[in-house]
């Protein structure tokens, strides 16, 4: 699946920025607390994981495919939205576009 592709990208652009401010927060959606334990055991993740065990926050939104990557800036702001896999070369251009 699309988001193990991604796991490998989240986790070297976490490692490269978080000394920056750069956080990750996984959200996973409709998932067993099991199975997303495994998925973070296997790609030695360690940032957050958040359960969306109802679907309502993917719905709330507009969530239509996973992975799907919402890019942040320190204002909160959503400036980029990817449906699909994540590369360290998405997260470097648009960690660039916010340091100016």
């Amino acid at each position: 699946p699309a988001c193990n592709a991604s796991a490998p990208a989240l986790r070297a652009a976490y490692d490269k920025y978080r000394h920056d401010g750069f956080v990750v927060l996984s959200v996973s959606i409709q998932e067993s607390n099991s199975a997303v334990e495994n998925f973070i055991a296997l790609y030695g993740l360690e940032y957050p994981f958040l359960m969306d065990v109802d679907g309502s926050t993917s719905t709330s939104y507009n969530v239509l495919s996973t992975p799907t990557t919402y890019f942040i800036d320190p204002d909160g702001v959503i400036t980029n939205i990817l449906p699909g896999v994540v590369t360290e070369q998405w997260v470097d251009a648009n960690m660039a576009s916010i340091e100016g």
